[in-house]
């Protein structure tokens, strides 16, 4: 009997070690890299720098304290006419972002 409840609490222990961790999730939907950088809103404070190719998405600041995010992002090509910086902000660094394409440059899609 004590040996079946030691492995239930080891096994218990290990499940909830591989669980996930909160994490910001960015996704490029868009036809061309995208280049850019997360800061936190209070300090004005950069926190993670990104390039994403298109289709690659990239989980970044896991296990990061709850704080209100600003994601700022930039098309990485040469026609002057789409380089436009965009930004969007997020109460929670476990949050999915979107990058899409749009005459008006790069739209967000948070979930």
């Amino acid at each position: 009997m004590k040996k079946l409840f030691l492995t239930l609490i080891i096994l218990t222990a290990v499940i909830s070690a591989h669980t996930d961790a909160e994490a910001l999730t960015i996704q490029n939907k868009c036809k061309f890299p995208v280049a850019g950088s997360v800061i936190t809103v209070q300090g004005n404070v950069s926190v993670a720098q990104f390039r994403l190719i298109p289709g690659q998405t990239k989980r970044m600041l896991k296990g990061f304290n709850k704080m209100q995010l600003k994601v700022r992002t930039i098309p990485d090509v040469y026609d002057l006419e789409m380089l436009k910086i965009t930004s969007t902000e997020v109460d929670t660094p476990d949050s999915h972002i979107e990058l899409k394409q749009s005459p008006q440059g790069i739209k967000f899609s948070v979930q």
